[in-house]
């Protein structure tokens, strides 16, 4: 990666960065917003009376009155007509007939009496019965109205605290993917950073490794036979000869380098288009082979 590109990249992640964290700052302030509204409505909740509108009603029968009026006119009226009677008799019947019919007239007023007595204690009775029964009216309605107005009102309540409390948590979720962000925008610039450095390492350690395998093939001739990386690429080798396989079923092979700086004499090893792909590096336009990957000892022999 050139210098511009790798500019460029640090820019792209710095803008990042900055990104992730104003939308942590947005997203927390908005949590505690929402904290706020359920602390206060939380209070309201506790601190809200419950009151009954059907408190203090009265019962509409209770006043109730015996109809007198009605009662002292029939009782009036009914003396009035044992007057007339009598007034109209008395010219015709004697002292006897007037005598009997007076103590007619008596009896039949004992009796309108009577009656008149037993519709007003009729009347009371009626009286008590819907002062009872709208006693129980009222208290039924009380009661009602309580359990109307505590539902009512814990409904509502719940309702609220129930919105506020949905709010808190979209706010706490917006929160903690607002943290996901900022986590995940440094472990990018930490990854690039990293990998910046273990690519110059790399290239660096490639370069030492080829300097230091063609300078010890170089010098060391048939000592650098032994190290673990070797030349294998058949256009460097002759006559080959295969002289087994091994136990994962590599081809073995003895041969010779055709050009002295590599190696003199016979050498033991493998052919680097046989082998897997991860045991081989290209250097100069070459293949060589990390033996200790393979089940083959490479040596002279």
């Amino acid at each position: 990666m050139g210098k511009k590109a790798k500019k460029q990249q640090a820019q792209a992640m710095r803008e990042m960065n900055q990104l992730s964290q104003e939308q942590f700052e947005y997203q927390k302030e908005q949590r505690d917003i929402a904290q706020k509204r359920v602390d206060e409505q939380r209070k309201e909740f506790e601190a809200f009376k419950f009151t009954n509108p059907f408190e203090g009603m009265e019962n509409p029968f209770e006043d109730f009155t015996v109809d007198l009026q009605a009662a002292r006119f029939r009782e009036e009226q009914a003396a009035q007509s044992r007057a007339n009677i009598l007034q109209q008799l008395q010219a015709s019947a004697g002292s006897s007939g007037i005598a009997a019919l007076a103590q007619a007239l008596a009896n039949q007023q004992s009796v309108q009496s009577q009656q008149i007595s037993a519709n007003i204690a009729q009347q009371e009775r009626q009286n008590q019965m819907m002062a009872a029964r709208g006693a129980s009216l009222v208290d039924l309605q009380r009661r009602q109205g309580d359990a109307m107005v505590q539902q009512a009102e814990a409904s509502r309540e719940s309702t609220l605290l129930g919105m506020e409390l949905a709010g808190l948590t979209g706010a706490a979720a917006g929160e903690q993917r607002a943290i996901a962000n900022q986590m995940s925008s440094m472990g990018m610039t930490a990854n690039m950073y990293g990998q910046q450095a273990a690519q110059g390492a790399s290239m660096f350690g490639t370069v030492l490794g080829t300097i230091g395998a063609v300078a010890g093939a170089y010098i060391m001739g048939p000592m650098a036979a032994k190290a673990a990386v070797a030349s294998s690429d058949i256009r460097l080798k002759k006559n080959i000869n295969k002289i087994g396989k091994s136990p994962s079923g590599l081809n073995i092979y003895s041969f010779e380098y055709k050009d002295d700086k590599y190696g003199k004499g016979l050498f033991q090893g493998v052919m680097s288009y046989e082998v897997p792909k991860e045991a081989v590096t290209v250097v100069d336009g070459y293949d060589r082979v990390d033996y200790s990957l393979l089940d083959v000892e490479f040596k002279q022999i």
